[in-house]
């Protein structure tokens, strides 16, 4: 009778130890990057497509409903009072298409598994119909030129964006780089959610 005692004894101990072990095996997310539910992306490749001053500015539609959502361009804007000229890359917005934008009219630069989400954070909100500048390259009568922007050192980095279709917002992200030295933007690719009101990670 004590054997059998002291062997049931070890039978219930081993199933406590394994669901233990169990429990401690949970899989754990990349330090960094918040644990979502998964969410189906469209996906659109750009193909390296490069913005510069001298050639036509980039637009696509996102959500294919025949009108373009999000555009990307430069402007030539002289500035007499100042004795400078600024070369300005643009992305700008049509209605329905959101960026979030801070109150120094920047957008933020995320990086892969940053969140882009529904409603506004930190210290950005988000707007429709914008015309927002990246980074712009100041070329004075006087003195080398210098560059600006919020942007200026990105590399592979991701711009969030929304589109609104019926009152459901649909994230979703720009891949693009900053090149100062050959005085370009250049588009990889960008991606949207499927489904309508998902929080989703940039660049993935």
């Amino acid at each position: 009778m004590q054997r059998k005692i002291i062997t049931k004894l070890q039978f219930y101990f081993a199933i406590v130890i394994s669901l233990i072990v169990v429990s401690c095996k949970k899989e754990k997310q990349p330090h960094g990057i918040p644990n979502l539910p998964e969410t189906t992306m469209e996906y659109f490749n750009f193909n390296n497509r490069e913005i510069k001053a001298g050639l036509s500015g980039f637009s696509v539609d996102l959500n294919h409903d025949g009108r373009k959502d999000i555009g990307f361009s430069t402007l030539l804007v002289g500035d007499p009072i100042n004795q400078v000229d600024k070369l300005q890359f643009l992305v700008e917005t049509n209605i329905k298409a959101n960026l979030p934008v801070n109150a120094d009219e920047e957008i933020p630069v995320m990086k892969v598994g940053d969140i882009v989400p529904l409603n506004d954070f930190d210290s950005y909100h988000w707007f429709e119909l914008s015309s927002i500048m990246l980074v712009q390259k100041i070329i004075s009568f006087t003195q080398p030129p210098i560059w600006e922007g919020h942007w200026k050192n990105a590399i592979h980095k991701y711009l969030p964006y929304q589109i609104v279709v019926a009152d459901k917002i649909y994230c979703g992200w720009v891949e693009l780089s900053v090149d100062i030295e050959n005085e370009k933007v250049i588009l990889y690719k960008a991606a949207i959610s499927k489904q309508p009101n998902k929080t989703i990670k940039a660049g993935i």
